[in-house]
């Protein structure tokens, strides 16, 4: 990438990966979603039964969780590995499966892990 280059010549998927690095973790739309998904190679995907998918994905060697907070909003966050990623995954679900048990519980989705 030619260091000159502006945020406006790069592409979405670019900018959007950019973002995602500044502003962990980045609240993305749905069709930002999108563009993320189609860039990336999907490591995990999981259904949380509760809060939409989760998702590893792999941009450019860039590890990232994708998951959906109960309230909607789509978050995105780089991770330092892919054995961190799927730590992440692994206890969210646990979480999840404790919270349909009823235990009260919550996900604080704005806290990095």
């Amino acid at each position: 990438m030619n260091p000159n280059d502006t945020a406006t010549d790069r592409s979405p998927a670019a900018r959007i990966i950019d973002r995602i690095r500044r502003h962990p973790p980045a609240e993305l739309d749905h069709d930002e979603l999108q563009v993320l998904l189609d860039a990336a190679d999907l490591v995990r995907d999981d259904d949380t039964c509760l809060a939409g998918r989760i998702r590893i994905l792999d941009v450019d060697g860039v590890t990232m969780v994708q998951e959906q907070a109960q309230d909607g909003r789509i978050l995105v966050r780089r991770i330092g590995s892919e054995d961190a990623a799927h730590r992440l995954v692994d206890d969210r679900l646990a979480t999840y499966e404790r919270m349909w048990d009823g235990c009260g519980c919550k996900v604080d989705y704005d806290r990095e892990p």
